[in-house]
C-alpha cells in the first residue's frame, strides 16, 4: 500500500487527493471480485420461485432443505462461495490503509526508521522539559511529531534534511488536517478543522448506512420471498457505529478513506444493478451456468455430497420408526417414486467417491448401468 501512495505523492502532492486516487485503485482491483459476486447474487435472484417451492416442501425437515438447496445450486452451476474472495481482499486493504495513514512518514515520505526513532526520543525529551504530557507519542510517534513541527520545528532541527523533507508534506484537505485524531474537546478549542474532524466518520458512516439501506431494497425486489437474516441485518446496521467509535479514535485520514471508498462502491454498486438486469441477466446467467457445469462440482459441493452421502447411509441404518416418511404428493412424487431417486442419488455418490479415490465402483452400481 505504502508504495502506492508514495507514487501518487510524487505525482500529485497532496494527501487527500493520495486518498481519493488510492481508494479508485483499490476499487478498480477488486471489481472482478465485487462484480462476480455480484452476478452470483442476481443468479439466484433467478431461482427464487423455486427455492421458495423446496422451503414450502421442507419446511419441517432443515437439514433436507438444505440438501435439496445444494442440489438446485449445482444443477444450475451456481458456486455458493463466489465473491468471499473480494470480502477478504477488502479487510487486508483497510488493515493496510490504516498502517498508511498512522505513518505517513514511513510510507508517504519514505523518511527512514532511524531519523524517525531520533526525532521521537528527541520530542520525547522536549515535551519532558515543557512539561508537556502526549499519551499517543508511543503509539502514534509519525502524527505527533507532524503535530509538533508545525509549531515547533527547531526541536528537530539536529536531525540533517529531517524538517525539509517535512516542510512541503501536504496532509490538509479542504482545510483540515487528515493526520488529526478527532476529539469532542480539542485542545484549541472549536474551529473548523475541529469539526470536520469529528464530522468525518460521521459522514463515513451515514454513507455506509445509505448502500445497506439501497443493498437491503434491492434484494427485496429482486427476491421478495428470500429469509429476511435478522442477525446479518443487524450486523449491518450495527456497522455504521462501529465506523465513527473507530473513527473516533484513529487519523482522520482512515475515516476520509473510508468516506471516498464509501462513496465510490455505492456509484459502483448502483452501476451493477443496473447491468445486472433484464436479457442481459438472463444471458448472463446461461453463460455462467454453462462455464461452472464444465468445471464440475466445487470442493464445497463435493463436501456437501459426502456429507448428505453419509446422512443418507445412516438413514438406511435406522428404523422404520426413525426413518422420514414421505407422504404422495410431496415435490409431484410418489413414496415409491421418491424411494427410486433416493437411491440414484446415493449409488451416483458412491461411484462418484469410489472414481475420486481410485476405489472399485461398487457391484450394485455396475449392475445399474450395465
Amino acid at each position: 500500500m505504502g508504495w502506492v501512495m508514495y507514487l501518487f505523492y510524487q505525482i500529485i502532492p497532496s494527501y487527500g487527493i493520495c486518498i481519493i486516487l488510492f481508494s479508485i485503485t483499490v476499487k478498480l482491483l477488486t471489481l472482478p471480485a465485487t462484480y462476480k459476486m455480484q452476478v452470483n447474487q442476481a443468479r439466484q435472484s433467478l431461482l427464487a420461485p423455486k427455492l421458495e417451492k423446496l422451503r414450502k416442501s421442507y419446511a419441517n425437515n432443515q437439514q433436507r432443505l438444505q440438501e435439496e438447496q445444494n442440489k438446485l445450486f449445482q444443477a444450475e452451476g451456481i458456486n455458493q462461495t463466489a465473491g468471499c474472495l473480494g470480502s477478504f481482499l477488502t479487510m487486508i486493504l483497510i488493515l493496510g490503509v490504516y498502517q498508511v495513514v498512522m505513518r505517513p512518514l514511513t510510507y508517504v515520505l519514505r523518511i527512514g526508521s532511524e531519523q524517525i526513532t531520533e526525532a521521537t526520543n528527541l520530542l520525547s525529551d522536549w515535551l519532558t522539559t515543557q512539561n508537556i504530557t502526549e499519551k499517543y507519542l508511543s503509539s502514534r510517534p509519525e502524527l505527533i511529531i507532524l503535530k509538533y513541527l508545525k509549531t515547533n520545528p527547531d526541536v528537530f532541527s539536529s536531525i540533517p534534511g529531517f524538517n525539509e523533507k517535512l516542510a512541503n508534506f501536504n496532509n490538509n484537505f479542504l482545510g483540515f488536517d487528515l493526520a488529526g485524531v478527532p476529539s469532542l474537546h480539542p485542545e484549541n478549542g472549536w474551529s473548523f478543522t475541529a469539526l470536520m474532524l469529528v464530522l468525518l466518520p460521521v459522514i463515513s458512516a451515514v454513507i455506509q448506512l445509505i448502500t445497506t439501506f439501497v443493498t437491503q431494497n434491492h434484494s427485496k425486489k429482486s427476491n421478495p420471498a428470500a429469509p429476511q437474516m435478522g442477525a446479518m441485518n443487524l450486523m449491518l446496521y450495527l456497522s455504521p457505529l462501529f465506523t465513527i467509535w473507530i473513527g473516533m479514535s484513529v487519523p482522520a485520514g482512515l475515516s476520509f478513506y473510508w468516506l471516498a471508498n464509501g462513496v465510490i462502491s455505492l456509484v459502483v454498486q448502483l452501476m451493477l444493478y443496473r447491468y445486472l438486469s433484464g436479457e442481459r441477466l438472463l444471458k448472463i446467467n446461461e453463460r455462467e451456468k454453462q462455464k461452472q457445469l464444465a468445471k464440475g462440482p466445487t470442493w464445497m459441493q463435493r463436501m456437501m455430497e459426502q456429507s448428505a452421502q453419509m446422512q443418507a447411509e445412516q438413514n438406511g441404518n435406522r428404523s422404520d420408526s426413525n426413518r422420514t416418511r414421505y407422504t404422495d404428493g410431496d415435490d409431484g412424487m410418489s413414496r415409491k417414486e421418491r424411494a427410486e431417486y433416493e437411491k440414484t442419488l446415493i449409488e451416483a455418490a458412491r461411484k462418484r467417491a469410489a472414481l475420486k479415490y481410485g476405489d472399485a465402483v461398487p457391484e450394485d452400481t455396475k449392475s445399474d448401468e450395465q
